[in-house]
């Protein structure tokens, strides 16, 4: 079998792969596109006798395709995806690939979610991994993406930061924030991608009434919530999205179950990382035009959230942010 890995700057993944695990160094090649991580690659290749790529695999294609690729990426979107694409041109058909990434691949219509959809046959994704990296990179979670080429769609196994088991797939409102058995259950009650949203660039709003969620989040007691207006056109509205309301009572309410409920708090908590609301949360976040809100009652009986479940809401807004939000 060969080995490749795409992206060690320090060798390690390269040393452990020989050191200990016994892979021949014959079989193995590490390939890295930085300058300065290649001098010490040559070196530890001349000592250990291991195989190091000079082409720039994103402008070359090799004539040989490998067993096993492994590889953690920088982590910016346009990288680790750009690193991810790489693999129809170097994993065998019946090859198996582990990259280490963000776990934002797992939210929907981002680049990474839509590619590994497409593209590649997920077998699992770990996100106890993040836990080793949380300390160091704030931000970021990330997770270990395990599969081979072809197509993802059926659901796959994800295992959740304390060891437990979801079945999930790249379409279904996976939260990234907060990652227990019991969140995934509330997203896929709540994130019901049943609204009547429309995208807004800069153009007037020709409704009298209607509910306005702004692109950015509000940061309240420094936890992020949504954010917006009703029934009013201000100054620097756009890039956001709304829904025509009945009446201005409907809009303004439909406003307050947005931003200040506590279930919608713990919604917009469990998904929004940085300032920027997602894509993700224009589509899956629900209509609630026929929401009442006298009570936060009204919201939990809406969605039918049990009182276990209503406790571990408010057990997560009462927390203080970690690293990795």
């Amino acid at each position: 079998m060969n080995y490749l890995i795409l992206f060690d700057p320090d060798g390690t993944a390269t040393m452990r792969l020989i050191l200990e695990h016994g892979i021949s160094p014959s079989n193995v090649y590490v390939w890295d596109n930085m300058p300065t991580h290649l001098p010490l690659l040559r070196l530890l290749s001349d000592r250990y006798k291991f195989n190091v790529i000079e082409q720039d695999l994103f402008k070359e294609k090799i004539d040989m395709k490998f067993d096993e690729i492994l590889s953690n990426p920088p982590y910016d979107d346009g990288m680790y995806v750009k690193t991810m694409k790489l693999l129809p041109n170097l994993l065998k058909e019946d090859g198996e690939f582990q990259f280490l990434v963000p776990n934002k691949i797992l939210i929907p219509y981002t680049k990474g979610a839509t590619f590994a959809k497409k593209s590649l046959h997920i077998d699992r994704i770990d996100l106890t991994y993040g836990s080793s990296f949380v300390d160091s990179i704030e931000g970021t979670w990330v997770c270990n993406v395990v599969g081979g080429l072809g197509k993802t769609v059926d659901k796959f196994p994800l295992v959740l930061p304390n060891g437990d088991v979801v079945e999930t797939d790249f379409d279904s409102p996976n939260p990234v924030m907060e990652m227990n058995p019991t969140d995934f259950t509330l997203h896929n009650k709540v994130m019901r991608n049943d609204n009547k949203f429309v995208m807004h660039k800069k153009q007037k709003i020709d409704v009298k009434y209607f509910v306005y969620i702004r692109p950015t989040a509000k940061r309240v007691n420094n936890k992020l919530r949504y954010h917006g207006v009703a029934n009013e056109m201000v100054d620097g509205l756009e890039n956001g999205f709304y829904q025509e309301c009945n009446s201005a009572e409907q809009a303004e309410r439909m406003l307050k179950i947005y931003t200040e409920s506590e279930l919608f708090r713990y919604i917009s908590y469990c998904n929004i990382g940085f300032t920027m609301i997602s894509r993700f949360n224009k589509e899956f976040l629900p209509n609630i035009e026929d929401c009442c809100y006298n009570s936060e009652q009204d919201v939990y009986d809406f969605f039918s959230i049990t009182e276990e479940e209503k406790e571990h809401i408010r057990g997560v807004l009462a927390k203080k942010r970690n690293k990795h939000h």
